[in-house]
């Protein structure tokens, strides 16, 4: 039986489960009802009470984790990995999964845009990304766009060569497309939750960061109630308090500037995830607005899993591939946070019109389909029963490279600081 090691990197498993975590959990499911011995390795907090028949939870500990890649056929590391878990899997030879997505995002982060050598945190980051990509041997991304852009980088470094064409010209054996999506065990859990919330038409149902426009949605509010059609929003997340986020700190500015506390519910508490199908439920229009920039074009925002697990219309930014992703399936509207008129039109056809509405909620019901973890795993399954590392894996280039890479940047052999 192949033993899969997942690494979720700053990301918890148990109540504070959510983005990149979430995803990775819900791969950890999927994978072990496939028959793959999975453990799954999270930051101290997470919860080993969360393991269950061929899954169990690992606390990571500096003292044991070497040896959890020890024991592992295949190692699975996040897009924000320890990369001395990178070099300890490929020192042994172990399988690499890795899920991978360009250091983009991370711009906007205040602990890297804040930082005293910001240019130096970010170089930090690109060189543990580099090394993902030339140390890994599968790779999961979330999107076309991503797909694009991790062929682009794997071409660029000079590792897509001919011995990847000879084994597979669609490159099955190199790369998955895991779209964001749910498994078949959150639906069920998610259609049996009870809606225990207070009433939200609207809901963001992931946090706030510094490319999203949550500014451009107060106004959106104002205007819908001076037109005499409120509408209530729920946050489900306040931003963790070890982060600065600026977009916070504008949203509740302009809170108080339009005088819409009574129609918008801001959490100061963490929402445990085993309460978040209800409240999630509550709201009949899941809402994620951003300025354009360059996360948008790159990223597909995994919190749009939610509108379709709970059948929720979406409102988006026009500016990038979540829109596109939206109006592909026609799921919901796609607007431009430049003008507060076009999002509060928006906002107001879907909540009070029936049959724009009804439209979305049938494009929802297709899209489901599509996007089941349990149908988009083949590629990743084929690739860990053949029990192959890739076929560049150990050559002279691909040693020459990682070796640069830790002669530039010595500190790739440390633990790691995370920017979130």
């Amino acid at each position: 039986m192949m033993r899969l090691t997942m690494f979720t990197g700053p990301y918890p498993v148990g109540e504070r489960l959510g983005g990149v975590g979430l995803r990775l959990w819900e791969l950890a499911l999927t994978l072990a009802a496939e028959g793959i011995e999975t453990v799954i390795a999270g930051p101290p907090g997470s919860a080993v009470s969360w393991s269950q028949p061929g899954l169990r939870v690992e606390v990571f500990e500096e003292d044991t984790w070497p040896q959890l890649v020890e024991d592992a056929d295949a190692v699975l590391t996040t897009d924000l990995p320890d990369q001395r878990v990178l070099l300890h899997a490929h020192q042994l030879g172990k399988i690499l999964v890795c899920e991978n997505a360009t250091p983009i995002e991370h711009l906007d982060y205040g602990q890297v845009a804040g930082a005293t050598d910001p240019e130096g945190v970010y170089d930090d980051l690109l060189e543990r990304y580099l090394l993902q990509t030339w140390t890994c041997d599968h790779f999961l991304v979330r999107s076309s766009v991503e797909r694009a852009s991790v062929l682009g980088t794997l071409a660029a470094i000079g590792r897509l060569g001919p011995s990847h064409h000879t084994r597979s010209r669609t490159l099955h054996h190199l790369l998955t497309l895991l779209p964001v999506g749910f498994t078949d065990q959150a639906a069920a859990l998610a259609d049996a939750a009870p809606v225990t919330a207070g009433g939200a038409e609207l809901v963001w149902s992931g946090g706030i960061w510094d490319y999203y426009d949550t500014v451009v949605l107060a106004e959106a509010l104002d205007r819908m109630r001076g037109a005499g059609h409120p509408a209530r929003l729920r946050f489900l997340y306040a931003p963790p308090p070890e982060q600065d986020i600026a977009e916070a700190r504008r949203l509740r500015a302009a809170v108080d500037r339009l005088d819409l506390h009574e129609l918008i519910d801001y959490p100061h508490g963490a929402l445990a995830h085993t309460a978040r199908d209800a409240a999630v439920k509550a709201s009949k229009v899941l809402v994620c607005l951003a300025r354009d920039g360059a996360e948008n074009h790159t990223c597909l925002r995994l919190r749009l899993r939610d509108a379709l697990l709970y059948r929720l219309p979406v409102v988006i930014d026009s500016f990038g591939a979540s829109a596109d992703w939206v109006t592909q399936w026609g799921i919901g509207l796609a607007v431009d946070t430049r003008d507060p008129d076009a999002v509060a039109d928006a906002l107001t056809r879907l909540v009070f019109d029936t049959a724009t509405y009804q439209r979305c909620l049938d494009a929802i019901d297709r899209a489901r389909l599509a996007h089941r973890y349990q149908a988009h795993i083949g590629n990743l399954l084929a690739f860990l029963r053949t029990g192959t590392r890739a076929p560049d894996a150990g050559s002279p280039r691909q040693q020459a490279a990682v070796a640069q890479l830790l002669r530039r940047r010595p500190s790739l052999i440390a633990a790691p600081s995370n920017p979130i």
